[in-house]
């Protein structure tokens, strides 16, 4: 769920103003990218590229001799995206520009592009943010930028502002009777707190990173007590899918219908930052690792031959489109997890290769990237996703197109493809 995007107050039927006007925006949004000569995407036929960017993988110099020293189409289409934001051809704002930051500096770190690495940093630096500034700023919602910012750097400002701000999130951070973290529903939709996985996933790996720093086992406990309220709930036992939330309805313990792409590819980051954290030894470590399994199961059932995910995972494929952030946040976490052990069989890590075949054709040219779905996902109602296609350009697909890129060369540097 994308908090500023979330502007319906409860479920509304399929034929309600609210479905008719997202709709009629999504086909507004993809008719001007038409006549601006830009190809949109439908669901059963993705974008065609340029063949040299969907070719054998060809020496990358970016790469200083890491990772295999080759790039790969989905590598290179994530390099577009980066130019593109570089260019300021690509605009961001909120989370989404700090997650994008995010997703770069990981990438960059684990495939040795370090002008990537030194486009994050100059990137923050000109937004202000920096080791003097990082106590001042505000903790959005998704992501743990300082954190990983303070990992490349040896000033304390960075662990230190991100310590504060999460030990402030964590003493009031609204909880449901059962314990789960709640998210704001925001004035608009009546005030109070609903459960969201989106920030599930923000919050528990939080608790991981301060157990990390601290050395408190407590933080890694409350991780994990976390995901397992949560699935007690919101998990679906007969298809293994989790419903997105509860309480965004009429009815306060209603979970909102149907499963998002991007809301399980959110999920499977929270669950696979948390473990890389976390000692691997231990019984929260083990419960997560089940949890994962499981997880990872019920997605690779509803993947499709393409390797894409659709929109809504609950439904057939032909009712949504194939769904861009989504699926590369899916696979690029499946990928990080078997590079880490996490899981050990070898469908996982296919699964993710298949997805990583697909998604350069989803990356255009200018490094736009194309069917990613518009929040907030089916918190209220299905309907709004049950589209022919997504307007092009939606802000939450570059930052996914970088976990996946990180995913392919996290799993590259298990098995380095020979020259």
């Amino acid at each position: 769920m994308e908090p500023d995007q979330l502007t319906s107050p409860r479920r509304q039927p399929a034929g309600s103003a609210t479905s008719i006007l997202v709709k009629l925006a999504f086909l507004i949004a993809a008719i001007g990218y038409s006549l601006a000569s830009t190809p949109s995407v439908k669901a059963a036929d993705p974008p065609t590229i340029t063949a040299a960017k969907v070719s054998d993988a060809t020496d990358d110099p970016e790469t200083n001799g890491n990772v295999a020293q080759r790039s790969t189409p989905l590598s290179m289409a994530a390099v577009r995206v980066a130019d593109a934001l570089a260019d300021d051809r690509v605009k961001l704002d909120s989370y989404k520009r700090d997650l994008a930051w995010e997703g770069l500096l990981r990438w960059a770190e684990v495939s040795g592009r370090d002008r990537l690495l030194q486009q994050v940093k100059q990137a923050t630096a000109e937004h202000g943010l920096n080791a003097a500034t990082a106590n001042r700023f505000g903790r959005g919602p998704f992501n743990c930028l300082l954190y990983w910012m303070s990992l490349e750097s040896d000033q304390p400002e960075w662990l230190n502002a991100f310590e504060r701000q999460t030990r402030e999130y964590r003493a009031q951070v609204h909880r449901s009777p059962e314990g789960a973290i709640e998210h704001p529903r925001g004035a608009r939709r009546g005030g109070g707190h609903a459960m969201l996985i989106d920030a599930l996933q923000d919050y528990a790996s939080r608790m991981a990173m301060l157990g990390q720093t601290t050395g408190d086992p407590a933080y890694f406990r409350e991780a994990v007590d976390q995901f397992r309220i949560y699935r007690a709930i919101v998990r679906d036992p007969a298809t293994g899918l989790w419903s997105q939330g509860r309480g965004w309805l009429d009815e306060p313990k209603t979970l909102s219908p149907g499963a998002w792409s991007r809301g399980h590819g959110w999920l499977i980051r929270g669950m696979v930052d948390t473990l890389i954290l976390m000692p691997p030894d231990s019984n929260e470590a083990a419960e997560l690792r089940g949890y994962l399994r499981e997880l990872g199961d019920a997605l690779i059932q509803v993947q499709q031959p393409d390797g894409m995910w659709h929109c809504l995972l609950h439904r057939p494929p032909r009712e949504s489109p194939p769904e861009t952030s989504g699926t590369a946040l899916i696979a690029g976490n499946l990928a990080v997890a078997v590079a880490e052990g996490f899981l050990e069989s070898e469908r996982y890590a296919k699964a993710a290769e298949l997805a990583f075949k697909a998604l350069p054709q989803y990356v255009d040219d200018d490094g736009v990237v194309l069917s990613v779905s518009p929040g907030p996902g089916p918190l209220f109602e299905v309907e709004p996703w049950a589209v022919e296609r997504f307007p092009p350009g939606d802000q939450h697909g570059p930052f996914a197109i970088f976990f996946a890129a990180l995913g392919q060369d996290s799993l590259r540097r298990m098995s380095p493809v020979a020259d």
